[in-house]
C-alpha cells in the first residue's frame, strides 16, 4: 500500500475551517487603537506635566520625551516580539503584552514620581512593540488577500474617528488633576477580555511531504524583509513630517490662535477615512500603482503646504496629505503581509513595526536638518514634499517587476 501523503490545503480552506470573522477582527482592529493612543491621550497634558515636574532639571525635554519613548521602544523590541510570536504562538503573547500594556499605562495615575512616570511608559511601549506586532500578523494569519483589505480599511476609518474621541476624553480627564488621563489606558485591559474570549490560536500548516523532486524549502526572506524595511522607513520619515510639524507651519504664516490651529487640522483629518477608503479601491491594482499614489498624494499636500501663505491654501493642501496619510499605514501593512511567507510573518512583521516606528524618531531630525538648509519650515516642507513626489514617479518607473505579494488581489 502506497504511503498516505498529506495534500497541500489552501490557506483559505483552513481559515474558513476556523471561521475568523467580525468578532477577531473587531478585537484586531480594538487593537490597533493603542499605538495611537500612546501619543495622542496625553497630547494635551504636556504642558500640565512641565508645570508639575518644573523643579526637575531639563524637563522642558523630558516632558515630550514622555510621549516619544513608547515608539522608540517598540522600535528596539518589535523584531524580538516576531520572534517569539513565529516560536510561541499569538494568544498568550497578546493576553500577556495587552495587560503590561495596561499596567504600564495607568502606573502613573497611582505612582506620580517622575521616574515611576517614565517607567510606565517604557512598560507601555515594550507591550506595545508586541500587542501591534500580534495584531498585524494576526490579519494574514486569519483572512485572505481580500479579508485584510477590508479590515485594514475599517482600522483607517475607526483609527480617525477614534483619534477624536481619545483627545476629547484625554482633555476632559485633565481638568481633574495632570495625571488623569492616564486612566485612558485601561481601554488595553478591554482588548485582554476580547483576546481571551474571542482569538484562537491559528493553525499551522503541516510541512509537506518531501520527495526527491520537492524543491528545497525557502529559507529567511532577507531581500523580501530589507526591501520592506528600507521602504517603509522611508515612508514613515516623510509620514510623519506633516503629523509632527504642521503646527509649525501654521505658526509660521502667522496662525497662533490654538482654536484655529484645532479647526484647520480637524478639517484636514476628515480627509484621513477618505484615504482608508481609497486605499480599499486602490487594492484591485498593484502595489507599484499604491505606493507611488500615496507618494504623490503626500508629496502633493507638503508641497502645497510649503508654498502657501493663506489659511485656505493650507487647509486645503493639509487635506490632500492626509488624504495620502490615511492610504499609506493600511497600503504598507497589506503589501508587507503579501509579500510575507506565512511561516516568517510574525518575525517579518516585528522588522516592518520595527523600521515604521524607528521612521517616526528619526523624522523630527530629518526635518530638523532640511530645515537648516533651507532655511525655515515651510522650505523644508516644500524640499521634503519634492522627495515624495520625485519617490513616486521613481517607483512607477523603476518597480515594475512582478514579485511576490506586489499585487493587491
Amino acid at each position: 500500500m502506497a504511503p498516505h501523503t498529506q495534500p497541500d490545503i489552501p490557506v483559505e480552506t483552513l481559515l474558513q475551517e476556523r471561521k475568523a470573522g467580525i468578532p477577531q477582527g473587531s478585537v484586531i482592529v480594538l487593537i490597533s487603537l493603542l499605538p495611537m493612543m500612546a501619543i495622542v491621550a496625553l497630547m494635551p497634558v504636556v504642558p500640565a506635566i512641565v508645570q508639575n515636574f518644573q523643579d526637575i532639571p531639563n524637563i522642558m525635554t523630558l516632558a515630550p520625551l514622555v510621549l516619544s519613548a513608547p515608539g522608540l521602544c517598540v522600535a528596539l523590541f518589535s523584531p524580538f516580539a516576531g520572534y517569539l510570536t513565529d516560536r510561541l504562538g499569538r494568544r498568550n503573547l497578546l493576553l500577556i503584552f495587552s495587560l503590561l500594556y495596561g499596567v504600564g499605562g495607568i502606573l502613573p495615575f497611582f505612582q506620580t514620581a517622575f521616574p515611576m512616570l517614565m517607567a510606565g511608559r517604557l512598560i507601555l511601549g515594550i507591550g506595545e512593540a508586541f500587542i501591534l506586532t500580534i495584531a498585524n500578523t494576526l490579519y494574514g494569519d486569519y483572512f485572505s488577500v481580500e479579508g485584510r483589505t477590508r479590515w485594514l480599511m475599517i482600522q483607517g476609518i475607526v483609527g480617525s474617528v477614534a483619534g477624536t474621541g481619545v483627545l476629547a476624553l484625554s482633555g476632559t480627564l485633565a481638568t481633574f488633576g495632570w495625571n488623569y488621563p492616564f486612566l485612558s489606558y485601561s481601554i488595553a485591559f478591554i482588548v485582554t477580555i476580547g483576546t481571551l474570549l474571542f482569538i484562537f490560536e491559528p493553525q499551522k500548516l503541516a510541512p509537506p511531504v518531501r520527495t526527491a523532486a520537492s524543491p528545497a524549502p525557502a529559507g529567511w526572506p532577507v531581500f523580501t524583509i530589507v526591501r520592506l524595511c528600507l521602504i517603509t522607513l522611508v515612508a514613515a520619515i516623510l509620514y510623519f513630517v506633516y503629523t509632527l510639524h504642521f503646527s509649525l507651519a501654521l505658526d509660521a504664516i502667522g496662525i497662533t490662535n490654538r482654536q484655529q490651529i484645532g479647526n484647520i487640522s480637524a478639517i484636514a483629518s476628515i480627509a484621513v477615512p477618505v484615504g482608508a477608503l481609497l486605499f480599499k479601491w486602490s487594492s484591485r491594482y498593484t502595489i507599484r500603482i499604491q505606493l507611488s499614489l500615496v507618494a504623490a498624494l503626500l508629496g502633493t499636500g507638503l508641497v502645497g503646504i510649503g508654498l502657501n501663505t493663506t489659511t485656505v491654501g493650507l487647509t486645503a493642501f493639509a487635506w490632500i496629505q492626509q488624504l495620502g496619510a490615511g492610504m499609506a499605514i493600511p497600503t504598507l501593512i497589506a503589501w508587507a503581509l503579501n509579500c510575507l511567507p506565512a511561516e516568517f510573518r510574525g518575525r517579518g512583521m516585528g522588522f516592518w513595526t520595527s523600521a515604521f516606528f524607528f521612521g517616526q524618531f528619526v523624522s523630527p531630525f530629518v526635518v530638523g536638518a532640511v530645515r537648516g538648509w533651507t532655511g525655515g519650515i515651510l522650505p523644508a516642507f516644500l524640499a521634503l514634499g519634492a522627495v515624495c513626489l520625485v519617490l513616486a514617479v521613481v517607483n512607477f518607473v523603476l518597480n515594475t517587476g512582478a514579485q511576490a505579494g506586489d499585487h493587491g488581489r
